[in-house]
């Protein structure tokens, strides 16, 4: 027995470019961030279908309401384009998928019909005609990027009267549609601050040094934590967020001789070509705040100088063990270079760039 269901689907246009041409373990964690953040701003009760790669497909059984659908249209594209803005400013990585994530879009295509149910592996799946029409639907002759798609079957009012009117046709015929620009919508977007550039004012010790690995991949490897007890000294366990591109403002946590410090990730203002990598902790004793950058810059393709950089303000006193900290990190930092040098000499590559 068929039942009367509205068909939703958002689709994030620019998926493909994105993926094929952009570091892939990247753009694989941001896009499934995002289509996690579009089912979470599911405010009307949609079932969720499928999750189709680029896209989600929701329905909902029964009558539909315009204004509840532009309302949800709206709720799921501020959230999007929220989560863009914030990430241009969090961002720490510079491979292809983080640094254009803001040339992702956001589409809707709405429709409304009779649909079935298909039983598969004991899980029931829309299926139907109108299931295969408001796919096909996806490849339209809409000449904007960022819009709703509404079908005369959701609103045949509102379609025929609609200024954007348009006609096509398919393997299963014509279908009217009408669409609505979602730009206007990106004036309502919450002001997001920049990352404050608040570095301590003591510079307790820095170490250099060339090693044999092209930039990105050496930055991969000092700021993704898959990599970090490959080359950092002393940590015995990193416990974080998986499938999360790290940024600016989490946390993570290292167990070093049984005690945890949960260190936040944060950057500062570099030269040109330079790539920054940083933590920060107010958990080192007598210290308000010790922050550790990586500095990263080129010296060719296949070579990059790192300079790590120690930053500190004290607590009242705190500065009277500023050489015993110093002469800590004077052992600890050159075992870590070490590391990493005798990881890139060995021929290790990390997953960044992989097909």
């Amino acid at each position: 027995m068929a039942d009367k269901a509205l068909l939703f689907i958002p689709d994030i246009s620019g998926f493909t470019e994105f993926v094929q041409h952009t570091a892939i373990q990247h753009s694989r964690h941001i896009i499934s961030e995002l289509l996690e953040l579009l089912i979470d701003n599911n405010i009307t009760g949609l079932q969720l279908a499928e999750i189709e790669g680029d896209a989600l497909f929701f329905y909902r059984i029964g009558e539909v309401d315009i204004k509840q659908i532009r309302e949800q249209v709206k709720r799921m594209y501020i959230a999007f384009h929220t989560y863009l803005k914030r990430y241009e400013y969090e961002k720490i990585c510079q491979c292809g998928a983080c640094s254009s994530v803001y040339n992702l879009s956001l589409k809707f295509i709405i429709h409304y019909g009779d649909i079935e149910f298909i039983s598969v592996k004991d899980t029931n799946k829309p299926y139907g005609s109108n299931v295969i029409k408001v796919h096909r639907l996806l490849k339209n002759d809409v000449p904007i990027q960022e819009y709703a798609l509404f079908t005369e079957d959701v609103d045949t009012e509102m379609v025929q009267t609609a200024k954007n009117q348009l006609q096509a046709n398919y393997d299963f015929g014509h279908i009217n549609y009408a669409y609505e620009s979602l730009s206007d919508y990106k004036t309502e977007l919450p002001e997001i601050s920049p990352i404050p550039d608040n570095v301590p004012k003591h510079n307790l010790y820095s170490e250099e040094a060339s090693i044999n690995m092209p930039i990105l991949e050496l930055y991969e490897i000092i700021s993704n934590f898959d990599y970090r007890l490959l080359w950092a000294k002393g940590i015995d366990k990193v416990e974080y967020e998986k499938n999360r591109v790290n940024r600016v403002g989490d946390k993570h946590k290292c167990l070093i001789d049984k005690k945890a410090i949960n260190p936040t990730t944060v950057t500062k203002k570099s030269e040109k070509n330079q790539l920054v990598y940083g933590e920060s902790t107010t958990e080192v004793p007598f210290t308000k705040k010790l922050n550790v950058y990586y500095v990263l810059t080129p010296e060719n393709e296949q070579k990059t100088r790192l300079q790590i950089e120690i930053f500190v303000d004290f607590k009242p006193f705190g500065i009277l063990l500023k050489r015993l900290m110093k002469k800590n990190f004077k052992k600890v930092v050159p075992e870590n270079i070490k590391e990493l040098i005798l990881l890139a000499d060995s021929g290790f590559k990390t997953t960044i760039t992989e097909k």
